[in-house]
């Protein structure tokens, strides 16, 4: 099934695009403190009960964009919903706390998403001028994507270090 997000489910309420960090416990306890109810949540999102019920419990994430319509809905951030520690942030998890899957952004950004994810696996050298792009976009400082950019193209490098060394 293909969604309005440009995602497909692989089941329930799991698709491609879901994003890394979701804490299903964090978005019950926010719904129940809200006094929200799961069709409430369905509602926003534009999904079903059941859906909702799956990302609850563990057994599917929502998307980017299906989860910013749910943090709407409760007065919250992506972020509030996914707690990554700002030390362990990539470009991925900016995008997608910004709830955007890379299709989305690469057109925001004007570029194919094929180059967006190079840019996010740390395979493209850092750039100004796009770093100030995702900045804009992602509604974060020019100062964090320098950060994270690094951080992916560390991390890409320690990878492939580790594959050839094994």
């Amino acid at each position: 099934m293909t969604h309005g997000d440009g995602s497909r489910e692989l089941g329930v309420g799991v698709s491609r695009s879901a994003v890394r960090g979701f804490s299903a416990a964090r978005l019950r306890r926010y719904r129940l403190a809200r006094k929200a109810n799961i069709a409430d949540l369905a509602d926003a999102a534009g999904v079903s009960e059941q859906t909702v019920s799956a990302w609850e419990t563990g057994r599917a994430a929502p998307t980017p964009e299906l989860l910013a319509k749910v943090a709407a809905e409760l007065r919250l951030t992506v972020a509030d919903l996914v707690p990554i520690p700002n030390d362990q942030l990539s470009l991925s998890d900016l995008r997608a706390q910004a709830g955007m899957t890379q299709g989305r952004a690469a057109e925001a950004l004007g570029i194919s998403a094929t180059l967006l994810g190079r840019i996010e696996k740390g395979r493209k050298e850092y750039d100004e001028t796009r770093a100030a792009q995702l900045a804009e976009l992602y509604k974060v400082t020019p100062e964090l994507v320098a950060e994270v950019w690094q951080r992916d193209r560390d991390n890409r490098q320690a990878r492939a270090t580790r594959f050839r060394d094994s």
